[in-house]
């Protein structure tokens, strides 16, 4: 099992990729995002001034609307939409166990 000290280490194992125009080493929001084969699914993860993460949110856009002509594509939009409302769970949870941390600062997940 992998070893996480941070909430970009969670995000970037699972495949998410920063959003550069909103990166900011400390304070602010910065936004992370990953593509699907039906699905986008957007992060945003609100930092302090020292960096450390303090609430994060996720967005999921989906296709399932364009698809509703045809119910096998639909079946399979539906599922990667369950799938990364899972994922965006256990992403969720692994941040929650981050925050509460003190030291060491690490966890094994996924």
């Amino acid at each position: 099992m992998p070893k996480f000290r941070n909430y970009n280490q969670v995000l970037k194992s699972r495949g998410y990729k920063v959003f550069e125009p909103s990166y900011s080493k400390y304070g602010g929001e910065i936004m992370f995002v990953k593509e699907h084969k039906y699905n986008r699914i957007t992060c945003f993860v609100e930092k302090d001034t020292h960096g450390k993460g303090q609430r994060i949110s996720f967005t999921i856009l989906s296709q399932l609307v364009l698809l509703r002509d045809d119910p096998e594509k639909a079946k399979e939009c539906k599922n990667d939409y369950e799938y990364l409302l899972i994922e965006a769970n256990k992403i969720y949870e692994a941040f929650e166990e981050l925050k509460v941390l003190k030291s060491p600062k690490y966890i094994y997940k996924f």
